[in-house]
């Protein structure tokens, strides 16, 4: 298969999941090449991640921005990866070896659904919306993305429920661990 048909094939298959569709799981491949095409999402989820980084610029872009965007995309790229580490490392213990490839491969493209749902809830607020509405729509399209990620592990590493929240919340965890070590090594 092409790389362009792999990667659209699996992108269709996030947006069918991102809408609870256990068949966009189908569209994905799992062999080592779908493993490493998978990581193809970053990029794609890279723009909504330095979107909601430039909320906060209500009086415009701060002095050396492209600094702080850049500190984003690394502190995005680096807990992307050490949540692909940490869930590679504790397969075996959690007899699941075998099921990292498919929990990965669709872990990976439905984070692209994801942050665009991230972004989705801040229009409102971005367009002058009330502040109930804004924050509304913000708790209900995080809720939605975190939803999606719980469905990923339920479905593609035969989580339990328990197993498959853990597994969210080590990820926003981690996440928030690599963004405070960020700010606390550059006083930003």
């Amino acid at each position: 298969m092409t790389l362009y048909r792999s990667l659209s094939l699996s992108l269709h298959g996030a947006l069918m999941l991102a809408r609870g569709q256990v068949r966009g799981v189908l569209l994905m491949e799992f062999d080592a090449r779908g493993v490493a095409r998978s990581f193809w999402a970053v990029p794609m989820a890279l723009p909504s991640v330095l979107y909601l980084a430039t909320l906060d610029w209500t009086a415009g872009a701060p002095p050396h921005a492209i600094m702080i965007l850049a500190r984003q995309g690394m502190v995005f790229l680096v807990s992307w990866l050490a949540f692909a580490a940490f869930t590679h490392r504790v397969g075996p213990r959690l007899s699941r070896a075998h099921l990292w490839p498919p929990m990965i491969v669709a872990w990976n493209w439905c984070s692209v659904p994801e942050n665009m749902l991230l972004v989705l809830g801040t229009l409102p607020g971005t367009f002058g919306a009330p502040h109930i509405v804004d924050q509304a729509a913000q708790v209900a399209t995080f809720t939605w993305a975190m939803g999606i990620e719980w469905f990923v592990f339920r479905l593609a590493f035969a989580a339990g429920p328990l197993l498959a929240i853990w597994l969210v919340l080590v990820d926003q965890s981690i996440g928030l661990l690599v963004m405070v070590l960020d700010r606390a090594l550059t006083g930003g």
